[in-house]
């Protein structure tokens, strides 16, 4: 039987590659996120961004990797020191957010923003692409198999959608439920699925497995 006792390292990420522009005092914006694992990964992605866009004015970088985020790197890419890179990979500390490299792209618009106001925009743009773009959770689950009447079927699903808990079903003479369950949950949902068919489902504890699993 697998462990449900230890703490599950999770962490959320980027589904994929996502842009958004943010313009201020005519300067624009263009942040673009990446989901990378290594920094090998980041740094290609980088060097495509700056290839992408040659003739800005600066491409500056972020970058966390690690399911603590225990990789981080930035650059100022030539705007003053500590008004881009810096607030950028603070966005990512304090999202939480990781395997993730970030290029915010800043085309000059003729207007000074000072050292207050770089900061404020290279932060907002970054904080900004982040809610807007697709996460994800990567996540250790519990697969519970679970063996049911057709009967049974309906007030099942319906418990395991309210529960917010992904499955699969095959059907044959029964119908064969293998349930992702976070570990500290396992011993619960199997008695509340005994309770619920009154003792006629059958449960079996399957292996731990990493999973990525969608955020809306």
């Amino acid at each position: 039987m697998p462990d449900t006792t230890s703490p599950t390292v999770e962490f959320i990420s980027i589904a994929k590659e996502f842009r958004h522009e943010y313009v201020v005092e005519k300067s624009r914006f263009i942040t673009t996120v990446y989901p990378c694992s290594t920094e090998e990964d980041a740094q290609s992605f980088i060097a495509r961004i700056n290839k992408e866009f040659w003739d800005a004015r600066h491409n500056c970088t972020a970058f966390a990797l690690g399911p603590k985020q225990e990789q981080q790197r930035s650059s100022d890419n030539g705007e003053p020191s500590g008004t881009a890179g810096k607030p950028m990979l603070e966005v990512l500390k304090k999202t939480g957010i990781t395997n993730v490299a970030v290029v915010v792209t800043r085309y000059f618009g003729g207007i000074k923003l000072g050292a207050g106001g770089l900061i404020r925009a290279y932060s907002h743009s970054v904080a900004e692409t982040l809610r807007l773009a697709p996460k994800e959770l990567h996540t250790t689950r519990i697969q519970l198999q679970a063996i049911i009447d057709y009967a049974l079927y309906g007030t099942i699903e319906r418990y395991l959608q309210d529960a917010q808990l992904h499955y699969e079903a095959t059907f044959g003479e029964k119908i064969d439920l293998t349930i992702l369950v976070p570990p500290i949950d396992i011993e619960r949902i199997q008695k509340e699925l005994q309770d619920m068919s009154h003792g006629a489902a059958t449960c079996n504890v399957l292996d731990a497995i990493e999973v990525v699993l969608p955020l809306d």
